[in-house]
């Protein structure tokens, strides 16, 4: 199987983006405390307006004492404004509170409804309102009680009514005691589980940011010294030939562009040898035509005299005994002979060395050298 370099790389940089993705999910974690933070924001407006809620009740409370006092009909027009406001006020929390469910739901590990919320928002839909329209609805009973005619029956009714509203009164005001105490509890463990999420995103982070750097440390060494060690040994090679020694295994490098690299060393490792025995042939060439030349300028000079001188001997020894002829005809054959060893000397083309003497020593043979190929 054969993985280049440049996918090698690749694939150490998804590996990274991969431990990335990880710390970016821790990331994405702690973006619901922005979430949090709304809900605590929310709560804290719906505290607000219960403590609003709860000064309201107060200045109504005092309108309906003023009117058991004076009977006068401002103190029932304040009465009857401020309820409205409360009124208002209590449906605007509902609507608060569900919202406050909601994204407390969504932020939840578990996903599921908060008891602590849902429980705040039934008091408030359920109890309080109750309470209030109880109150409210007393009041104008009572209210209407002024305009019939005084019996023994009508105070009764007064005071049952007045009881009634007293009642009312108290259990409004507890109701929103105890939702100002499920707030905090509720504001409180909100905070607890910022400080959890945030404790643990620190510790994950932590662990992430040191097993990314380890893994990328890792990946580093192994694949910086799986390049290096090729190349140190590409050099040690390179450094061979470069000092004459044309040996070359290009076995043991990775299957990529540095095994490529290796193969071309070792196909210029066969170029640069063949090139230099060829060097070394046209050297011995070279070398062999100059002695080629001198032995042609020392020989062939006093060669021709000898030649010449034998022939003039040979023409004016005519009369002469036939042995002293024949011996001149020898020296005519041997210059000749000399001079066709010099021609074949000027003719070699290939020069063929062979074993001249049992021990060893060699000679070029003169006619293999001379022929074409």
């Amino acid at each position: 199987m054969r993985i280049n370099i440049a996918p090698k790389v690749f694939l150490g940089f998804i590996a990274i983006v991969l431990l990335n993705v990880f710390y970016v999910a821790i990331v994405y974690r702690l973006s619901d405390l922005n979430s949090i933070a709304h809900i605590l924001k929310m709560q804290d407006a719906v505290q607000q307006d219960f403590i609003r809620i709860s000064n309201l009740h107060g200045s109504r409370k005092r309108s309906r004492v003023i009117y058991n006092s004076l009977k006068n009909q401002q103190s029932v027009d304040k009465f009857r404004s401020i309820s409205a406001t409360i009124s208002a006020l209590l449906d605007s929390l509902e609507s608060q509170l569900k919202t406050v469910q909601r994204l407390d739901s969504a932020v939840s590990d578990e996903g599921v409804v908060n008891p602590k919320i849902k429980n705040l928002k039934n008091t408030v839909s359920k109890d309080i309102k109750k309470q209030n329209n109880q109150y409210i609805s007393g009041f104008e009973e009572l209210v209407l009680l002024e305009n019939e005619r005084r019996t023994v029956r009508t105070r009764r009714k007064q005071t049952m009514l007045d009881q009634l509203i007293n009642k009312a009164d108290s259990s409004f005001i507890d109701y929103l005691d105890s939702i100002n105490v499920l707030i905090d509890a509720q504001t409180n463990n909100r905070i607890n589980d910022i400080e959890n999420r945030l404790t643990n995103a620190q510790q994950l982070t932590l662990i992430l940011l040191i097993g990314i750097s380890a893994i990328a440390i890792m990946f580093a060494l192994i694949f910086s010294r799986a390049i290096t060690n090729s190349l140190r040994k590409l050099k040690e090679s390179a450094s061979l030939i470069g000092k004459g020694n044309f040996y070359f295994n290009p076995s043991g490098y990775p299957k990529d562009e540095i095994g490529d690299l290796a193969s071309a060393f070792f196909d210029m490792a066969l170029d640069l040898k063949k090139a230099q025995e060829d060097l070394v042939k046209f050297q011995r060439l070279a070398a062999i035509g100059e002695v080629v030349a001198s032995v042609n300028h020392e020989i062939n000079n006093p060669l021709m005299i000898i030649s010449g001188n034998a022939q003039f001997l040979e023409m004016s020894m005519r009369d002469f005994a036939p042995e002293l002829r024949d011996r001149i005809r020898s020296i005519l054959e041997e210059t000749e002979r000399i001079s066709q060893v010099t021609r074949k000397l000027r003719e070699i083309k290939n020069p063929v060395v062979e074993d001249y003497t049992s021990s060893g020593e060699q000679m070029i043979n003169l006619d293999k050298s001379s022929e074409e190929k």
